[in-house]
């Protein structure tokens, strides 16, 4: 959960020590602000899994600055650990979700929607036969609303059809989530990770550009699971170990 300031030209965003879940702030917790999972370096003892503790912002940041060939960011600069300034934007009220399997537990998780038999799913043709925690043909885009209380998926007609966004501003974003998101999964696989699924947002900059904003990748936006005993806990029709929040 994250403060936000307006100064003008740009927006100081700090991270809290508040733990939100299912669009509700549960706890406070100490230095959560400061310290969070970092998803780089993991190491297996005694079937625990050992993490690094990281900054969030620092987590965040890394990914903000090496996916600056697939898309521009608000980023300006990270003064201390639990403070970012950015660029003020014109935020699209559309969070980017990209799954790349059937998983979840929320109302509006791929595996809940799917297992209530529903086979198009904000415009994406699901196959029968899937089973929860199966990695999907293709990832695929999920977006949803950003409203107040809670997040409610809608197609991308829906989108340009209510004047959230122009279909060319929609088709941008969608291909920069997209790409942010097989390259995330790859650098995932390459540290022993699965990025399952993911959110983003955008925003227009003053110039008009589009840029990334919020965060990227993180465990407080990001579904993570450990790759070595990801196939074997599947056929056995266990859960998962996980790494996010």
């Amino acid at each position: 959960v994250r403060d936000i300031y307006d100064v003008g030209d740009y927006l100081v965003l700090i991270t809290t020590d508040r733990l939100s879940a299912f669009d509700r702030n549960l706890a406070s917790i100490p230095f959560k602000g400061q310290i969070c999972f970092s998803p780089y370096q993991t190491a297996r003892n005694n079937n625990f899994v050992v993490l690094n503790f990281q900054v969030l912002n620092e987590t965040s940041l890394w990914w903000f600055n090496n996916t600056q060939h697939i898309t521009p960011n608000a980023i300006v600069s990270s003064p201390d650990r639990n403070v970012v300034i950015t660029k003020k934007c014109s935020v699209f009220p559309i969070e980017f979700v990209v799954r790349g399997y059937v998983t979840g537990s929320t109302d509006t998780s791929l595996w809940t929607v799917y297992n209530k038999g529903v086979r198009n799913y904000c415009r994406n043709e699901l196959s029968d036969g899937l089973v929860k925690n199966q990695k999907l043909p293709a990832n695929i885009l999920t977006p949803t609303t950003k409203a107040a209380d809670h997040d409610v998926p809608i197609s991308p007609n829906e989108i340009v059809e209510r004047g959230f966004m122009t279909q060319a501003d929609f088709d941008e974003a969608s291909m920069k989530a997209l790409s942010l998101f097989e390259f995330g999964q790859r650098v995932a696989k390459d540290h022993g990770l699965i990025l399952v699924n993911t959110k983003y947002e955008f925003g227009r900059s003053s110039d008009g550009s589009i840029l990334l904003i919020d965060d990227i990748h993180t465990p407080d936006s990001s579904r993570y699971w450990l790759a070595s005993s990801y196939e074997e806990r599947f056929q056995k029709g266990l859960e998962p170990e996980n790494v996010d929040k």
